[in-house]
Parts: C-alpha cells; structure tokens; sequence
C-alpha cells in the first residue's frame, strides 16, 4: 500500500490490545540535509548511510544533481554515494525548486555564494514564499557574497541569486525567525577563502549544535564562545571522514510518535539503531513521557520503550512544559491531551507560528473542533482536556453516518500526531472514529508512517503472559 493510495480522508483503525512491536524510524531529515551538503562540499568522497528518502531530501538532491555534483543513489538501502567537490559549486547556472523544505531553502541560498560568478533562480511552493529569508539574505548581502533581485516581496521567495564567492568577513545575523538561517552559514563558510566571524544573538540552540558538530565532523574546526553568540569560522575546508562513511541518525521527532503510542497504550516498543547517545534534541520528549511513566531503556544500538497504558498512567505534578528546545515534537503532546486528562501550558513554541502552517493556531483549532478548551498567545497553547467531550462528538458523527475528521494544513505533524490519537480505540469497539485529511503531507519525512501505524504488531494482554518480539519495518 503506497501513500498515494491512502483515501482522503484516511480513517485510522483503533489498537486493541497492547503492543509488541519494533519499528525501524526513517532517518533523521535534518541530518540527512545536512550530511549532503557537508558531503558534497568535502574533499574525497563520502558514503551515506541511513538516508531518509523523503520529499524534502529530494528537493535537497535534486537541486545538488542541478547545481553539478555527482551522487549515486541506492534507495533501496538507504545509501548515497557523493563525489565531493572541495568547496567547489560546478555549474555556475542552475534552476532551484526548494518546494517547502526548510533546510534546503537556507542551507542551498548560502551554499550558492561559494561559486565566483554564478546566477540561480531560487523558488518553492507558495507556503515558501511566506516563510522568512530575510535574516539570511541580508547577512548574505552584509558579507558581500550575494547580490539578491527579488520578484515579489523582498525577503522572500522567488528571487536571482547572484553569487559573488565567499572571502570571509564580520556579520551580525538575524536568525530569529529560524535558526536554520545561521546553520546555512556555519555549513558555508568553512569553504571559504578566509576565516568568517558572525555573531548570533537569541537562536534556539539545539539543532545549530547539531549542525557544529556535523561540521567538525567534516574537519571544519569552528569554534564558538560567549553562549554560542559567538562564532569563529576558519577557512579549513571539509574533508571526507577517513572511512569514507557517515551513519545518518534515525528521527527522534519520528520516534515522538511512537513513544507517545507506546504510552497510552501500553505494552513495549523496538527502536533499533538508536544508541545511548544522539545529536538530535528531541530526545528531551523520551524524558518528558518518563514523567507519565513511559520506561525508556537506551541500548548502545536500540531504544526498548515500554508503559502500563493510560488507565494506569503516574499522575504528573506539574501543568506546563517548556518546549523550546524540543519543539517539533509539541503537536505530538498536544494532540494526546484529551486522553491524558489533565490540563496543560505548552509554551517556548512562538517560532513555530512561522513554520510549514502556524502550528500554535492550527493545533488550537482542530482541538476546539474536537471539544476540547484551548487557549493561544503568541508563544504558548494551553490545553483543557475533555475526553467525555471527544467521545460524545465521536459518537455524534457515528449517529450520521461519518467520523470526526482532521486537517492537516499540508503539515506532517498534524497528521502524524493526529494518527496517535485516532489509534486509541475511543468507543471501544475497535472501528474508526477519527480521519486525517490529506495522509500524504507525510511524505515530507516520513512517507510510509500510516503504513507502519497500520501494520504494528498487539498482543491480547490477557492471553499471552510472555509475549515474544514481532517486527514491524517501515
């Protein structure tokens, strides 16, 4: 069953039973988009393994495959193949779609500038050309590595992109829209041809720090100071690793969904490949859901979660959650507060109003439509539960003949948080009461989740005292 063959709406089936299952997480996106880059402007070549084949790190391939470098693709293991350039662009013209891929906008507009003489037409789908680019396209010009003509509305999508080569130099950026934007010149500026020195004031740390320490894998030797406000690039190039390979990690955001199924309905979750140590900062949700008596054992190459279930669930005693530095993760949590019945403040998220949809807004209101109280500000989301009150609309559609349904707003999250939800056999007689409407936005990372949610491996918690693994692979 292909993503493209879910219906839309796509009505979840409800779990019976407890899980038993292991699931096989799609490489982390932000890493893998990162890890091109890095192995493209590398000197030597360099094999990557673990790769998400996603729309995002398609858009990410297709745009270097356009750019001049040479990648040999083995989607079937998860394999990529690059021929390094050394810091150098080849094509000195090229036509760039970055769709609505974030980390391909701002790491490609910067990766431009390397080449001395080049003339790119950047542009992405329409939700792209409302995201910012303005802190980065400004610190471009600053540095004088870029001149940009913008079409539209200046600071977005589409404009020309003409590089100028990248010679170093002092800039204060303007990351606070995303912090991707001072990723896009810490992958950059190593290639250049004298040490860069930027300073950064406000930015969420947690996935720069996973972009610093991709970069010194790579042999960048950049350093930082003053709380990461601080950086001082030197022009010392990339190099491939010494074996040739690098292991994409796979996405903790992707396990969020996962751990929070494991929770509430209990029994155990597999996550193999996931060790005792990780780049990525979602791995602050696994300690959240501990609070509410999810147990996580971390294996030097697996994850084992395991939970009671909901009905016993540890009664928690706090009634807000700081999600900062974690934030892909929030809809996740929000979306299985009805069934966790208590209420809750979610706050640190105003960056994710500026994200694939407005998250805060969009999660407040398909939790409304499902009777739930919320309340939104700029920064935060606070959720009363009423879980009586989903089952009643449930049960109310049920009476003419439809199920509650979900939007998405072309978001992944929403679906796959939503998913969560629906899982839980609400009405207790095992058939949906909850669509997600446009299943595919999940291709953006992780294109076959409702498969594997389909797929999962229960147990009767009754019958089988000690139940052996069943394998799930998505």
């Amino acid at each position: 069953m292909s993503i493209t063959s879910l219906s839309d709406p796509y009505p979840v089936q409800p779990l019976r039973g407890v899980l038993d299952t292991a699931i096989r997480l799609p490489g982390s996106k932000s890493i893998t988009n990162r890890a091109l880059i890095l192995a493209a402007l590398a000197q030597g070549d360099t094999c990557l393994e673990g790769v998400l084949f996603s729309r995002d790190t398609e858009i990410m391939l297709a745009a270097l495959l356009a750019m001049g470098f040479s990648i040999g693709i083995e989607r079937e293991q998860c394999r990529l193949r690059i021929r390094g350039e050394g810091g150098r662009i080849p094509n000195a013209n090229a036509t760039i779609d970055v769709g609505n891929a974030g980390t391909a906008a701002r790491f490609l507009t910067a990766m431009l500038c390397l080449h001395p003489n080049g003339s790119y037409q950047l542009d992405g789908d329409p939700p792209m050309r409302g995201r910012p680019m303005r802190g980065l396209t400004d610190a471009l010009q600053s540095l004088g590595v870029a001149e940009c003509t913008f079409h539209r509305e200046p600071g977005h999508f589409p404009f020309t992109l003409h590089s100028r080569g990248w010679s170093g130099g002092h800039c204060k950026v303007d990351a606070a829209a995303s912090s991707q934007i001072l990723s896009a010149l810490l992958l950059t500026a190593p290639c250049g041809s004298a040490p860069t020195y930027l300073t950064c004031d406000g930015v969420r740390p947690s996935y720069v720090t996973i972009t610093r320490a991709m970069c010194n894998h790579f042999g960048a030797g950049m350093d930082s100071a003053d709380n990461m406000a601080k950086y001082t690039i030197p022009p010392n190039g990339y190099r491939a690793p010494s074996n040739g390979r690098y292991a994409i990690e796979p996405d903790l955001s992707a396990a969020s969904y996962w751990l929070a199924l494991t929770l509430i309905h209990g029994g155990s979750t597999t996550l193999p490949l996931l060790g005792q140590d990780t780049l990525q900062g979602d791995v602050r949700f696994a300690e959240l859901l501990t609070l509410h008596g999810l147990q996580v054992e971390r294996g030097e190459n697996q994850w084992r979660v395991s939970s009671p279930g909901l009905t016993e669930l540890k009664p928690v005693d706090f009634n807000s959650v700081d999600f900062e530095h974690f934030s892909d993760t929030f809809l996740t949590y929000a979306a299985i507060m009805p069934l966790l019945g208590l209420p809750m403040q979610i706050e640190g998220i105003a960056h994710t109003r500026r994200q694939e949809t407005d998250r805060i807004a969009g999660m407040a209101h398909e939790l409304a439509r499902l009777g739930q109280q919320v309340h939104e500000t700029e920064s935060s989301i606070t959720i009363q539960p009423n879980t009586e009150a989903l089952r009643s609309f449930a049960l109310e559609a049920r009476a003419h003949g439809r199920l509650l349904e979900v939007e998405t707003y072309e978001d992944h999250r929403f679906a796959m948080s939503f998913g969560v939800l629906a899982s839980y056999d609400l009405i207790g007689d095992g058939a949906p009461w909850l669509a997600i409407r446009n299943p595919s936005c999940c291709g953006k990372t992780y294109p076959d989740f409702f498969q594997v949610l389909a797929t999962r491996e229960t147990i009767n918690p009754k019958s089988v005292k000690n139940p052996k693994w069943k394998t799930t692979t998505g």
